[in-house]
C-alpha cells in the first residue's frame, strides 16, 4: 500500500521551500510541476494536475460577483460553498488512482489544499499531513511585493486571507493531530533536522540517514526568503489594528510540533486576550489600508536615497533589493522628481500609503533630487541608488564596516553586474586620481559619508544642459578635500542597461567637450597639480587610441577587401546558381516534353492495342465462319459423291435394263409387254437420272460457289492476318519507341536530379557565402562603429588635451606676468 503526504499552508508561507526539501528526502510530489518564475526562481513544486483541479474547484465554489482572489478560494465575505466540492469527487478519485498505482511514497503540495482538507480526507483517510505557517507580516510583505493590483491597493486583504487559511489549518490539525505535523517555517530554517525527526517519529516516514541539515542549506536561499524582525514597526502595527492575526499566531505557536517560540513579550508587545479560533476575520478587520512603516530604529547607519523620475515599474525592485539586507540599519528616502507617468504616480502613492518616506518636488533634475533626499537623511552614511538599479544584500553591511573602521575613507564602492540588455560583470579599478581626472569610472551607487557630501557642497546642479556626471564632480571634490576611496573587489550592485540612459547624452562629442571643460575648470587645482601625470596618461591614451584607430582602419580596409572578395565570389556563385537554375529549367522543359511524348506514344499504343484486339476478334470470327463454310462444302461434296454414286448405280441399272431389253427383244413379242414396262421404268430411271444429274450439277455449282466463298474467305483471312502482322509490327515499333522515350525520360530525370543536386550544392555554397558576406558586413559595421567611436574619442581626447594645455598656458602666462610684476617692483 502506498503512503501519501500532503504539504500545505497559506500562500507565500514557505510551502515551496518545504516541498523542495520533502522532494529531496524522497517523497515524489509529481513529475510535471508549475514552472518557476521571477517570484519563485527555485520553483513551486506544485503538481500541475492537482493545481489545476483545485483551482477549478475553488473558483467555482466562490461568489463570482464578490471582490477577492477566487483562484485562492478567498473573497471579502469569506463564503466558500463546501457542498459544491462533492461534484468533483470522481475526478479527484481518478487523480489519486493515477498516483497510487505508480508510486510507493507520493503526495502533492498546493496551498489551496488548506481549504479542501475535509474533502481530501474522505478520499484518503490514511493520508499524512505537513502543515506550514509563517508570520503574517512576512506573508504580507511577500504578497504585496509582487505587485498584485488587488493586494497592492488593499494590503489588508492579504492579512485577511492569512487568517482565513490558518484558521482552516489549525482547526483540521486539532481534529487530526495524530496524522499531521504543524510547523513554523522559520523554525524549519533554523532546525531542519528537527523536521526530519518529526517525519520519522510522528508520520512514520522511512527516511535514510544523511546530513539533511547540509542538504537543506543547499536548498535554502536567504536572499529569496526574507523575514522581518519581531521588533519591526509592522508587527506593532498589526498588533494595534489586526490583533486577531497575532491571537491566531499565538494559538498556532502553542499547537505547533515545531514552533519558533514567538511571544508578544519578546516582540515588545502587551499580551492580548485570546479569542476562539472560529472567529471570522471578516467581523474583526476594518476596511482600511495597512500602513507599513520603515524601521524606527534610533541607530540609522545608512540613508538610501532613491530619486525617481517616471519609470515607476523599476522602483519596487530597487526598494526590495535594499530590504534584502537583514540588519535594521538603514532608512529609505524616495524623492519624486516631478514624475508624470500614471503608473509611477500610482506606485509612489502606494509607497506613501504603506509608510515609505516619499518627498515630492517639481522636476529639477537628478542633482537637486539627490540633494533634497540627503538633506533629510538621518544616517551618517549615504547610498545614492537610482530607481532602476539594485544593490546586493551585503553592500550596506560591508560598507559600514569599512567606513567605521577607517575614518580617513570617505567613499566605498564595488564592482558592477550589468543586467537587462547586457549581462556582463564590470570589475572597477582601484582609486587613481589621474584616471579619475581623465574620466569617471566610479558609479554614483557608492556609499559615502554624509560629511563628504557636506564638504563638497552637495551634488552640483549647475552642470550645463543637465548632462549628468554629478557623481564625477563629487568624487573629484572629495579627492581634493583629502578623502580616501576604498574599492571592494566584489559585485556590490546591479546596473540596468537602457537605451535612454543619461550616459548616452555625454557620448555626443559636443556634449562631452562641454562637460569636460566645465569639470576641468572647476577642479583646476587637481588638473594643475597632476598636470604632468594627466598629460602623460592622456598622451599615452591618445597614442593608444591613434594606434587603435590605425588598427581599426587597417582592419576596416582588410574587412572591406574581404567583403569585396566575398561579394565577387557571391556574385559568381549567384551567376552559377542562376545558370544552373536556367539549365534545370531547360532540362525540366525537355523532360516535360518527353513525358508528353511518352504519354502520346502510350496513348497511340493503347489505341493500336485496341485496333489489334478488334482485328484479332474479326480474324477469329472469319476463321470461325471459314470453318463453318468448309464444313458445308465438305457436306455438299459428300452429297455430290452420293448423287454421283446413285447416278452410277442408275447407269449400271440402265445398262442392265438395256441388256435385258436386248434379251427381251431376242425372246420376242412375248416379252413385248415386259419390255414396254421396262421401257417405262427405264424412262422413269432416265427422268430420275436427269433429275439426279440436274441436282448433281446444282450441287457442283453450289460446291463451286462454296469453294469460291472459301477461297474469298481465305483471301480475307490472309488480308486480316497481314493486317494483324502489320499491327503487331507497328505495336512492336510503338513499344520500342515507348521504351526509348522511357529511357530518354529516365536519362532526363537523372540529369534533372543531378542538376537539382548541383543546384542544392550551389545554393548551399551561396548561402554559406551569403552568411560569410553578412558576417563580413556585421564585422565591417562593427569595425566602422568602433572606428567612428575611436575617432570621436580621439577628437574628444585631443580637445581635452588642447583645453588642458590652453588652461595651463593661460595659468602659466598669468603666473609669469605676476613674476614679472614682482621683479619690476623689486627693481
Amino acid at each position: 500500500m502506498s503512503l501519501t503526504l500532503i504539504v500545505t499552508g497559506m500562500h507565500r508561507s514557505g510551502t515551496s521551500l518545504v516541498a523542495s526539501f520533502i522532494q529531496a528526502i524522497g517523497v515524489n510530489l509529481g513529475e510535471r510541476f508549475f514552472p518557476s518564475d521571477y517570484l519563485n526562481v527555485k520553483g513551486y513544486f506544485e503538481d500541475l494536475d492537482f493545481l489545476e483541479f483545485q483551482r477549478e474547484v475553488l473558483r467555482n465554489s466562490c461568489r463570482n460577483e464578490e471582490i477577492g482572489w477566487h483562484d485562492w478560494g478567498w473573497t471579502t465575505s469569506e463564503f466558500l460553498d463546501y457542498n459544491n466540492f462533492s461534484e468533483y469527487t470522481e475526478p479527484a478519485k481518478k487523480l489519486i488512482k493515477s498516483r497510487q498505482e505508480q508510486l510507493e511514497i507520493w503526495g502533492w503540495k498546493d496551498p489551496r489544499t488548506t481549504l479542501m482538507l475535509d474533502f481530501w480526507h474522505q478520499l484518503l483517510p490514511e493520508v499524512k499531513y505537513l502543515f506550514v505557517y509563517r508570520y503574517p507580516w512576512d506573508v504580507l510583505n511577500s504578497i504585496v511585493r509582487p505587485n498584485s493590483l488587488l493586494f497592492a491597493e488593499r494590503p489588508d486583504y492579504a492579512l485577511k486571507a492569512w487568517a482565513f487559511y490558518n484558521r482552516h489549518l489549525l482547526k483540521f490539525y486539532q481534529e487530526h493531530s495524530e496524522q499531521s505535523i504543524l510547523v513554523n517555517v522559520s523554525a524549519i530554517i533554523e532546525q531542519p533536522e528537527q523536521l526530519v525527526k518529526l517525519l520519522k517519529s510522528k508520520l512514520n516516514l522511512q527516511i535514510p540517514d544523511s546530513d539533511w541539515e547540509a542538504k537543506f542549506k543547499e536548498i535554502y536561499d536567504w536572499r529569496i526568503f526574507t523575514n522581518l524582525p519581531w521588533q519591526s514597526s509592522v508587527v506593532e502595527h498589526i498588533y494595534n489594528k489586526y490583533s486577531e492575526c497575532l491571537t491566531l499566531l499565538t494559538e498556532l505557536e502553542a499547537a505547533a510540533d515545531l514552533s519558533d517560540n514567538f511571544s508578544l513579550e519578546l516582540a515588545g508587545l502587551t499580551e492580548v486576550k485570546k479569542t476562539e479560533v472560529t472567529t471570522t476575520s471578516a467581523d474583526v478587520f476594518e476596511n482600511e489600508t495597512v500602513e507599513i512603516t520603515n524601521e524606527e530604529n534610533s541607530e540609522i547607519a545608512v540613508s538610501v536615497v532613491i530619486p525617481c523620475y517616471n519609470q515607476g515599474e523599476f522602483i519596487l525592485e530597487a526598494i526590495s533589493s535594499v530590504e534584502s539586507c537583514q540588519e535594521p540599519i538603514y532608512e529609505i528616502i524616495i524623492v519624486n522628481d516631478g514624475s508624470t507617468e500614471p503608473l509611477t504616480k500610482k506606485v509612489l502613492q502606494y509607497l506613501k500609503d504603506n509608510g515609505y518616506l516619499v518627498i515630492d518636488q517639481s522636476n529639477q533634475g537628478l542633482a537637486k533630487a539627490r540633494n533634497k533626499g540627503i538633506s533629510k537623511a538621518r544616517g551618517r552614511y549615504i547610498l545614492p541608488l537610482d530607481s532602476d538599479n539594485k544593490i546586493r544584500p551585503e553592500y550596506l553591511t560591508k560598507s559600514i564596516e569599512i567606513l567605521d573602521k577607517y575614518p580617513e575613507v570617505g567613499v566605498v564602492y564595488g564592482d558592477v553586474q550589468l543586467f537587462d540588455r547586457r549581462k556582463d560583470i564590470l570589475p572597477v579599478p582601484d582609486f587613481d586620481i589621474n584616471k579619475l581626472a581623465m574620466g569617471n569610472y566610479i558609479d554614483a551607487c557608492a556609499v559615502l559619508r554624509k560629511q563628504v557630501w557636506l564638504d563638497c557642497g552637495g551634488y552640483d546642479d549647475k552642470i550645463p544642459d543637465k548632462l549628468g556626471y554629478e557623481d564625477w564632480d563629487l568624487w573629484l571634490g572629495a579627492a581634493a578635500k583629502g578623502w580616501q576611496f576604498h574599492h571592494i573587489p566584489e559585485v556590490m550592485f546591479d546596473y540596468r542597461v537602457r537605451e535612454d540612459s543619461m550616459v548616452t547624452l555625454c557620448r555626443i562629442p559636443e556634449n562631452h567637450e562641454k562637460l569636460v571643460r566645465y569639470i576641468s575648470t572647476k577642479h583646476l587645482d587637481i588638473y594643475k597639480s597632476n598636470f604632468a601625470n594627466i598629460l602623460a596618461e592622456k598622451d599615452a591614451a591618445l597614442l593608444k587610441e591613434r594606434l587603435r584607430s590605425e588598427d581599426m582602419e587597417f582592419r576596416l580596409q582588410k574587412a572591406q577587401v574581404a567583403w569585396e572578395e566575398a561579394r565577387e565570389e557571391f556574385e559568381q556563385i549567384q551567376a552559377a546558381w542562376q545558370e544552373a537554375e536556367s539549365q534545370v529549367q531547360k532540362i525540366q522543359t525537355t523532360w516535360e516534353a518527353a513525358e508528353a511524348e511518352v504519354k502520346k506514344v502510350q496513348s497511340f499504343g493503347e489505341t493500336s492495342q485496341k485496333e489489334l484486339q478488334q482485328i484479332q476478334t474479326a480474324w477469329e470470327s472469319a476463321q470461325k465462319e471459314l470453318r463453318l463454310t468448309h464444313s458445308e462444302w465438305e457436306k455438299a461434296e459428300i452429297q455430290v459423291q452420293k448423287i454421283q454414286a446413285e447416278w452410277q448405280k442408275s447407269q449400271e441399272q440402265t445398262q442392265k435394263i438395256h441388256t435385258e431389253w436386248e434379251k427381251a427383244q431376242a425372246t420376242g413379242k412375248e416379252a413385248q409387254a415386259q419390255v414396254q414396262r421396262i421401257q417405262t421404268a427405264w424412262e422413269e430411271a432416265q427422268a430420275q437420272l436427269r433429275q439426279t444429274n440436274s441436282e448433281w450439277q446444282k450441287s457442283q455449282s453450289q460446291a463451286a460457289q462454296v469453294h469460291h466463298q472459301w477461297e474469298q474467305a481465305q483471301l480475307e483471312i490472309k488480308k486480316i492476318h497481314e493486317e494483324w502482322e502489320k499491327s503487331q509490327f507497328q505495336l512492336q515499333q510503338t513499344h520500342l519507341a515507348w521504351e526509348q522515350a522511357q529511357e530518354q525520360t529516365r536519362l532526363i530525370h537523372a540529369a534533372w536530379e543531378q542538376s537539382q543536386a548541383q543546384t542544392k550544392l550551389i545554393y548551399a555554397e551561396w548561402e554559406k557565402v551569403q552568411l560569410q558576406l553578412q558576417q563580413s558586413q556585421v564585422q565591417l559595421q562593427q569595425i566602422q562603429a568602433e572606428w567612428q567611436q575611436t575617432k570621436a574619442e580621439l577628437r574628444n581626447t585631443q580637445a581635452e588635451l588642447q583645453q588642458t594645455q590652453l588652461i595651463i598656458s593661460q595659468n602659466q602666462s598669468g603666473i609669469f606676468g605676476k613674476i614679472k610684476k614682482a621683479l619690476l617692483k623689486l627693481k
